[in-house]
């Protein structure tokens, strides 16, 4: 009878090795692609990148995956009222139809988001004492400053369907983390990363390293591993592509320019690609759906960022990555369904 053993199997060290490499490139990639404040964002008060939606929506894409979702446990008291979901996300590969991660996502109605609601003095109700209500100071950028009370959500029935929709995006996230395997990604940048720092696969010595190792620090191109550069008549930094034949080109992408309002205030760049949203909230309004023209949308906007804008473009500039992100998945949803 054969020994029976419980020692860890270790895999070919060669095939350890492309696999480790593969990893690695593909979180390069997807650092490279990532837009700050769209697809990610830090969360005031904290230092840690959170992925949001739209990310984990683009990394769910790069890999060939689909999303699919079971409510795992609910909890809906209408008389309390109290609503809880816990989401179950799995994302499959398209092709071989396997499931490759699972993630959980919980929201509930007594999260500080959605129990409480903040209003001026001038809307307070007549019978309500204000020196017992928590309160916060509000400041506009025009040096203005307010005081807000905090009061219970007593409109929280018509929030239900969002906080489903946050559980749903929670598990989401929590899933696209994993199938990455993107964890460290969104907590330093990829030349941080410990993994292959201390023990890599080559010949070099550290010191040679050291001398030949290109500034990475700007203008280098992290998916393909090369720095962009810029001579003669080129117009903008760019490197060519190994490989393709014709020669293709790799632009660096660069900022959004930031330009003078009339005031003289630097217009924000905006969190949402605002050419898409004028086309989707275009075709929104042709259909005919209700509470969705753009004079609507704008009112909603204004709410949401406690403005007074004209445009929808300004107020988009206003919204933090998390309400950007909200918006947009909001708008997508509808835009489905047009």
């Amino acid at each position: 009878m054969e020994e029976q053993t419980t020692a860890l199997t270790l895999p070919d060290e060669a095939q350890f090795r492309r696999d480790i490499t593969a990893i690695n490139k593909f979180q390069q990639t997807v650092h490279a692609c990532m837009i700050k404040d769209s697809d990610y964002g830090v969360i005031p008060g904290t230092t840690k990148p959170t992925l949001l939606k739209p990310g984990a929506e683009k990394i769910a894409k790069l890999l060939g995956l689909a999303d699919t979702y079971e409510i795992l446990d609910k909890a809906e008291e209408w008389k309390l009222p109290f609503f809880r979901y816990l989401v179950k996300c799995k994302l499959v590969h398209v092709g071989m139809n396997v499931v490759i991660s699972e993630g959980m996502g919980e929201c509930n109605s007594m999260e500080s988001k959605y129990r409480w609601r903040w209003v001026s003095e001038r809307d307070l109700p007549e019978n309500v004492d204000r020196n017992n209500l928590v309160t916060q100071e509000r400041k506009s950028k025009t040096g203005g400053h307010w005081t807000v009370y905090r009061l219970d959500n007593d409109d929280i029935y018509s929030q239900v369907n969002t906080i489903l929709k946050m559980a749903k995006k929670r598990a989401l996230v929590d899933a696209a983390l994993s199938a990455g395997r993107l964890s460290d990604v969104f907590t330093q940048d990829i030349e941080d990363i410990p993994s292959m720092a201390q023990q890599d696969f080559t010949t070099e010595k550290p010191a040679d390293r050291a001398r030949t190792e290109p500034d990475k620090s700007q203008h280098y191109c992290q998916v393909h591993d090369t720095p962009f550069f810029m001579k003669g008549k080129m117009k903008a930094y760019a490197h060519p592509i190994d490989g393709t034949d014709p020669v293709e080109w790799c632009h660096e992408h660069t900022p959004q320019a930031v330009t003078p309002q009339s005031s003289g205030v630097e217009e924000q760049p905006s969190p949402i690609d605002l050419t898409w949203l004028k086309e989707a909230l275009d075709k929104i309004e042709a259909s005919g759906v209700e509470k969705w023209s753009k004079k609507e949308v704008l009112a909603r906007l204004n709410v949401t960022v406690n403005g007074e804008h004209k445009k929808i473009s300004d107020a988009v500039r206003q919204l933090s990555a998390e309400q950007a992100a909200d918006f947009a998945s909001e708008v997508a949803d509808m835009l489905k369904m047009v």
